[in-house]
């Protein structure tokens, strides 16, 4: 028959990291948690699961919510003072108002789980906004009733402010490209920067050569501090800050009074004129010098965050960027004026080419135009040797088309070496009077220099290749839909993001037929309303593709309805980007989240089966203690192996080696094992664990290891039949003669009743004189 006898006590804390060695050292007597020793089994039992959990997690336990954590949570505590020991209200106390009532329906048994969750804490020595993607989850003792409260928690605060950061980027590209004048654009760019950093001024502006002189048109405040623009002189600050700026290096002041660069009294006197304590300056280094700069004032001292720099940055760069298309687009506006005032004011060059003389006349200008004196007369033969190879024969086969087409008037750009070697872009438009057999017998024209705008257009095509490979990187597309023509612009990047060849360009029905089956009726009803709302101009869409090789695509798009003075749309632009990493991370955690409150309620369904059972058939308390403890273990070492293998499974060799692990010594050779080693479900490795952890406790007692030449044997093999079946058997021999017990304890029970029901199979406990057999059949899951 089997009996309870005392077992040592397991280490609980064992293999807990460093927390653990402090949770051991701290003294718990100072708080109503009470010594160690004195801890019930609920309460070992959480601290140990939270000890070797690999996420971030933090307990409380009792009236005062007195705080536990884990070596992953230390960091999240940031500089503040010890909070082992501490109630949980005292150690987060400037976010108890959020996070309080969350810890109360907890301990009233309500679970609960947020993502990113925004709340403002202090462990740094200064407010800061982060944001928590966390769970709580009520922690029973052995009465039934909640004792404490586990949050397994992960800080999302640079992913959100990531997000945050594009989203304000990409409005800030969209807005600052419908803008053509470089004081508008700058004017847009500080406004949108000030409001969305909650600061007192925002501006922009230029140095001239030596860097020194720092000269903004225009720039925006709150309110709050008064506007201040012209020429400053930079050197008001001190030659550290002037170097650094100088340098291209980001100056980040928190507090001027405090700051060594700027604290004393001739620099603080700067600040204070200028009405702030706190600042943010970006210089802007092109072709090897300060050209720019983009200031952030706040007039109270603020700590500014590394997401807060980087925006700001990121911005510089944007303005800069925009602000260069603008004076491109200006400069080439500018030279198209010239070009209506030139032929205004007839200062084209005139030409004039016979035919049959193959002379040609023209005008002053045009001597001027190529470089030769205004009084020389042109040699034909020297003009045609000053064309960029292959213009000139570009020239005549755009002549002979038009004749070709019947047409007389032609016009062509081309490049021209003038006198002093200079290369330049000429625009020529002519035409041909035509003799009778159809052929020119002279040709006027005007020419006219357009370096200027040529220039200003390759310049401007530089800045959106740059553009292009800017959105390329961040994986953006942009799209423009015509709703009047019903037609999508080309663009190579958003053909590849739908799965076609970026030569491609997309219809309606090629965007459509990539729509996921189950998405098509609830993209169109998103479509149909927003486009009903006249009061909409901005929208988001997010949605799965379905790509040629079936595999699934997540995108998200943004942008604006353009629409005209009837309030109906007329295009629709903005930029997609490939979502799919993003979407499988954040499914990815949800699964593990789910995945661990499965186990969290499965370990405390088995913990709560063990001491129920244990309880109803102890004799008396230090007998059921003992064996609550060792069956408690023997399920902590089967966690430890399914820990180590991910929850995917374990060997079956390793579980035996483990179970058997208390009773073998190396001196011995009692306990045989012999078997392939066969991947079982966790479910089937913890309940053999519990098995044979209850044969081993048996046979240590009166078994076969109660004496000094028993033995005991556990052999298993796997059949090879259509449904692979395990069968394992344990035999014990040499020991003392065994009776069949008079009444079936606990250990019996669980091996005949749970074990065969947790494996769908069968187990058997043969009770021979020579020695227990146990023999379990079940199918490998």
């Amino acid at each position: 028959m089997m009996q309870h006898r005392l077992a040592p006590l397991p280490d609980f804390l064992a293999n807990g990291g460093a927390m653990g060695e402090r949770i051991r050292r701290f003294d718990w007597s100072s708080t109503l948690i009470g010594a160690i020793e004195t801890w019930p089994h609920s309460l070992r039992t959480a601290v140990s699961m939270m000890l070797h959990s690999k996420f971030p997690t933090f307990m409380v336990w009792g009236p005062e919510l007195t705080a536990f954590y884990n070596d992953a949570y230390r960091p999240m505590l940031g500089t503040k003072p010890e909070a082992l020991g501490r109630p949980f209200r005292e150690i987060w106390s400037e976010a108890w108002s959020v996070m309080g009532p969350i810890a109360e329906r907890a301990l009233a048994g309500e679970a609960s789980y947020f993502e990113d969750l925004p709340i403002i804490l202090e462990r740094k020595g200064y407010p800061e906004q982060t944001w928590w993607t966390f769970s709580y989850s009520p922690v029973h003792e052995e009465t039934g009733d909640v004792a404490g409260v586990l949050c397994i928690v992960h800080e999302t605060t640079s992913k959100v402010l990531s997000e945050q950061r594009l989203e304000f980027l990409v409005r800030l590209s969209d807005r600052l490209r419908g803008l053509n004048e470089p004081i508008e654009v700058i004017t847009a760019a500080q406004q949108m920067l000030g409001e969305h950093l909650g600061v007192s001024r925002v501006g922009f502006g230029e140095v001239e050569e030596t860097a020194r002189y720092f000269t903004s048109e225009r720039n925006w405040t709150d309110g709050t501090v008064a506007h201040h623009t012209g020429t400053h002189d930079l050197a008001a600050f001190g030659p550290e800050i002037l170097g650094a700026m100088r340098r291209g290096e980001t100056l980040v002041i928190h507090n001027a009074a405090e700051d060594p660069r700027a604290n004393s009294p001739e620099h603080l006197a700067t600040f204070t004129y200028l009405e702030f304590s706190a600042a943010i300056t970006v210089s802007l280094i092109k072709r090897g010098r300060m050209v720019a700069a983009i200031y952030v004032h706040n007039r109270t001292p603020r700590f500014w965050t590394d997401s807060e720099v980087k925006l700001i940055e990121d911005v510089a760069e944007r303005l800069w960027d925009a602000l260069e298309r603008a004076r491109a687009e200006t400069a080439l506006r500018a030279s198209e004026d010239r070009l209506r005032l030139a032929i205004d004011a007839g200062r084209m060059a005139v030409w004039e080419h016979e035919t049959a003389t193959d002379r040609i006349t023209a005008s002053p200008e045009l001597n001027r135009m190529l470089g030769y004196p205004v009084d020389a007369e042109l040699d034909i033969d020297d003009l045609r040797t000053r064309y960029y190879p292959g213009d000139r024969e570009r020239l005549s086969a755009t002549a002979m088309g038009a004749l070709k087409k019947g047409e007389r008037f032609f016009e062509v750009e081309y490049r021209y070496y003038r006198v002093d070697g200079s290369l330049r872009w000429l625009l020529m438009r002519a035409e041909m009077l035509l003799g009778p057999d159809g052929y020119p017998t002279r040709t006027i024209g005007v020419l006219l220099d357009i370096t200027d705008r040529k220039e200003a257009e390759e310049a401007l095509i530089e800045r959106e290749a740059e553009l292009m490979a800017a959105l390329e990187a961040g994986s953006l597309a942009i799209f423009d839909f015509d709703h009047i023509k019903r037609r999508m612009n080309p663009s190579p990047r958003l053909s590849e993001l739908y799965g076609y060849p970026p030569d491609h360009v997309l219809t309606l029905a090629d965007i459509r037929a990539r729509y996921h089956p189950d998405d098509i009726a609830k993209i169109l009803d998103k479509r149909d309303r927003e486009q009903e709302d006249t009061s909409l101009r901005n929208f988001e869409w997010t949605l799965r593709l379905t790509m040629p090789d079936g595999t699934i695509r997540w995108v998200n798009g943004r942008g604006e309805y353009v629409r005209d003075e009837k309030n109906r749309i007329i295009r629709s632009r903005g930029v997609v980007m490939d979502i799919t990493e993003r979407k499988r991370a954040e499914e990815h955690q949800q699964l593990l989240i789910h995945e661990l409150n499965h186990r969290v309620k499965n370990t405390l369904a088995t913990v709560q089966s063990i001491a129920s059972q244990t309880l109803r058939n102890a004799d008396t308390t230090e007998g059921a203690r003992s064996a609550m403890e060792a069956r408690l273990l023997a399920l902590s070492r089967a966690h430890d192996v399914l820990t180590r293998e991910n929850w995917e499974g374990a060997g079956l060799l390793e579980i035996v080696r483990e179970a058997m692990a208390p009773y073998r010594h190396e001196r011995e050779r009692r306990i045989h094992m012999d078997g392939p080693d066969v991947r079982l479900s966790p479910r089937t490795a913890l309940a053999l664990a519990m098995a044979l952890q209850e044969l081993a406790t048996n046979a240590v007692k009166y078994g076969a290891l109660s004496n000094e030449g028993g033995e005991v044997r556990i052999a298993w093999s796997v059949s090879d039949a259509s449904e692979k079946r395990l069968h394992l058997t344990w035999a014990e021999a040499n020991g003392p003669s065994v009776r069949v017990p008079q009444r079936r304890g606990f250990g019996t029970r669980l091996i005949e009743r749970s074990l065969a029901q947790d494996l769908h199979g069968q187990a058997t406990i043969d009770f021979a004189p020579t020695g227990i057999v146990c023999t379990v059949d079940a199918p490998i899951a």
